[in-house]
């Protein structure tokens, strides 16, 4: 029989699908095999030999004396081309009758991964992935620093089908002049859950996981990789620090390389179990600049793309997870 599971977090609702259990070649299909890509492509702009064909660069990790927007780097940060918000202005509402409307402010930056066109996360070298990852850090440090941000979101689309439109090998950081709804759920349901149960909500996951063991995906000294008990969709990852930090801008040096070896190693499982998936991770950090601090517990949301949102979904907010969370973890952990 189906189950409704709740996130104690946000209190969102899914839907455990049981009676449509799915394993995970029940998500592979045929015609979608990715074709070998070469580790250079003239007309990418994130190639090395490209740079004049991106924005001026605003960091890179370059070879000693390499000079901005050439080659030399191995991993680069540049302005997106066609950015969802803008840094110019100031975030002041207007009312527009019973609307409201401000300036399209923010900061929208790609950080390119490697210069190597036919890499993923999961096929880099190790140190080449820990370097990426340093980078993500710096561009947060970065961004935190300009008062007129509140939030910042790390995202990564791998997949044409989870909205990346090139190939190589990236990701995208943008700044934004106010606290979205997704942050602020997260905010009010840990205020909430430590007020009515008295710890954070985090605390009480990791340990209810590290008994049950059965959601359990990979674990190391710092951190734990599971498919959470309210999974929303098939497959997906939660990677939580076992220690109360709120900014992943503020993870010391080795806690920062820990994070990224367990992050390569989930995507490695995902890779290897569901064969290439197109996925989404989304790296939710507490906001900035507010004038309050707020409790709050950095993590990684990994979801993979492998079924389609309906009416139902987007009706409702509801998810409908077709493979249980438990088998998820079992498949990944290469017990399936």
């Amino acid at each position: 029989m189906p189950e409704l599971r709740l996130n104690p977090i946000t209190r969102e609702w899914a839907v455990i699908a049981t009676e449509r259990s799915r394993r995970p070649h029940d998500f592979k299909k045929a015609d979608e095999t990715p074709a070998p890509k070469p580790d250079h492509a003239p007309t990418c702009p994130f190639c090395t030999g490209n740079e004049a064909m991106t924005p001026p660069e605003v960091e890179a990790f370059r070879e000693p004396g390499a000079q901005p927007d050439s080659p030399g780097w191995w991993v680069r940060t540049v302005p997106n081309k066609f950015p969802a918000l803008a840094p110019e202005g100031v975030f002041q509402p207007q009312p527009v009758g019973v609307y409201l409307r401000a300036e399209g402010v923010g900061t929208h930056e790609v950080i390119i991964e490697t210069p190597l066109h036919n890499h993923t996360p999961a096929t880099m070298p190790a140190e080449q992935w820990r370097e990426a990852v340093r980078m993500y850090q710096r561009r947060l440090q970065a961004l935190c620093r300009d008062s007129r941000y509140k939030s910042l979101l790390l995202f990564r689309n791998e997949g044409r089908t989870a909205g990346a439109s090139l190939e190589h090998p990236h990701a995208q950081l943008v700044a934004l002049p106010f606290v979205p709804p997704v942050i602020q759920s997260l905010v009010d349901g840990i205020a909430r859950y430590r007020a009515e149960h008295g710890k954070s909500p985090f605390e009480a996951i990791l340990e209810q996981e590290h008994r049950e063991g059965v959601r359990l995906v990979h674990t190391t000294p710092h951190y734990t990789a599971f498919v959470p008990y309210f999974a929303r969709v098939p497959f997906e990852v939660w990677i939580v620090p076992h220690a109360p930090q709120a900014h992943f801008e503020q993870v010391g040096d080795s806690e920062r390389d820990a994070f990224a070896d367990i992050l390569q190693h989930v995507l490695q499982r995902i890779d290897a179990v569901l064969s290439q998936p197109p996925y989404n991770f989304m790296l939710f950090t507490a906001p900035v600049n507010t004038g309050a601090e707020v409790e709050f517990r950095w993590f990684l949301r990994i979801v993979p793309r492998l079924t389609i949102d309906a009416g139902f979904e987007i009706g409702t907010g509801v998810g409908i997870n077709i493979t249980a969370p438990e088998d998820s973890a079992r498949y990944l952990r290469g017990e399936g």
